[in-house]
């Protein structure tokens, strides 16, 4: 038998519904799912994502349903492996229904990657044993490639949503009422005493609010984001004058490395805004930048009012992102959609004795052109 569904159709297909991803959703994949069997010659498709069914189109199977748990051994093999598995026998599946009705005796299961990473499997069902035709296999194959794919750009393009979302967070963090009440009061009594001064600070102000959303690119070299962080600094000390100490350490190696943008400047205002202006008396700010073999490892540390263990919890919680935990769920979100595991950001705080902020992620400068 010919190939009943050329790769560019597959392709024009996935296209088509690329309106409508916005990730390994239920709806996407059933949406996937239903092009996937209306121009494949085979009985039987379904699609999961690391745990459950997410679309289920053919050939009837009544423990297949949507939502359901991932069903067989053969599957759970692949999730793991990350390798296309080819299955000629029913048992082979390893269904832990016994006397399962389906009509499935074969199939073809590929992995579902982004970056590098199976979220999910692509599988498409034979109802005779044996074999499954070659054009099954490379179609299952070419499918899961074009949706890793599709779900790579997805993820793309939710790292620049994120990133605008950075931008804006700090535009608005920074422009708030009282942030701007406050450092305008300033530039005022400073300009009765020290016009030239005030002068500065009000060119300072505009530059770091420029400096939020001009920015273009995911990630920046650590010297200039450190500039960033020392215009937010130079404007907080000239309102807090010594009451907050600054130390800034920042090994010369780990100037050049890449990070994400906006990525210490959140964490350097948490410190200053929740755990030293509340506080009584003078308060230190510690940040560092050093390289520790193939990683970086950026710290802020403040000897501020700090939280309890409960509220800690609670920063990453999506319906806890207001206040202080909104910019830190934002790094956090960004660490991990860039970096994976490899990129980790960890907080310990103590009520009275301050909050110790450090983010870990992989080692990198840009290649010289």
């Amino acid at each position: 038998m010919g190939d009943p569904v050329t790769p560019l159709d597959i392709a024009l297909a996935i296209r088509a519904a690329r309106g409508h991803w916005a990730g390994l959703t239920r709806e996407t994949a059933e949406r996937i799912a239903r092009i996937v069997l209306g121009v494949a010659d085979v009985p039987a498709v379904a699609i999961t994502d690391t745990a459950r069914i997410l679309a289920y189109e053919g050939a009837g199977c009544p423990y297949m349903r949507p939502g359901q748990p991932v069903q067989t051994k053969a599957t759970r093999q692949v999730l793991r492996s990350g390798d296309v598995a080819l299955i000629e026998r029913k048992e082979d599946l390893h269904c832990p229904v016994a006397g399962c009705p389906c009509a499935v005796q074969a199939a073809v299961i590929a992995p579902l990657k982004v970056q590098g990473e199976v979220v999910g499997t692509v599988k498409l069902y034979a109802e005779r044993p044996g074999p499954m035709p070659g054009y099954a296999t490379r179609l299952a194959i070419g499918i899961s490639e074009l949706l890793s794919l599709q779900a790579e750009i997805s993820e793309v393009e939710r790292q620049k949503e994120l990133l605008a979302q950075a931008r804006l967070e700090a535009l608005q963090a920074q422009i708030r009422p009282h942030f701007l009440f406050n450092t305008l009061n300033t530039v005022i009594a400073t300009s009765r005493v020290n016009p030239d001064l005030a002068r500065e600070l009000l060119t300072e102000l505009a530059a770091f609010l420029r400096h939020t959303i001009s920015y273009r690119g995911d990630k920046i070299r650590a010297i200039d984001e450190i500039a960033f962080v020392q215009q937010y600094l130079r404007l907080e000390q000239a309102r807090f004058g010594d009451r907050i100490a600054v130390q800034l350490r920042v090994e010369p190696q780990a100037e050049a490395a890449l990070i994400p943008v906006l990525a210490l400047q959140p964490l350097v205002e948490n410190a200053i805004v929740h755990g030293l202006a509340p506080k009584d008396g003078q308060g230190k700010l510690l940040i560092s930048l050093r390289r520790r073999g193939a990683e970086l490892q950026m710290a802020v540390v403040d000897d501020g009012v700090g939280m309890p263990r409960a509220r800690l919890r609670r920063l990453f919680l999506p319906q806890e992102r207001g206040g202080m935990s909104l910019g830190i769920a934002n790094v956090h979100e960004r660490l991990h959609a860039l970096y994976g595991v490899h990129g980790q950001i960890r907080l310990r705080s103590r009520p009275g004795r301050g909050t110790f902020a450090v983010v870990r992620l992989p080692f990198e400068v840009r290649e010289e052109a």
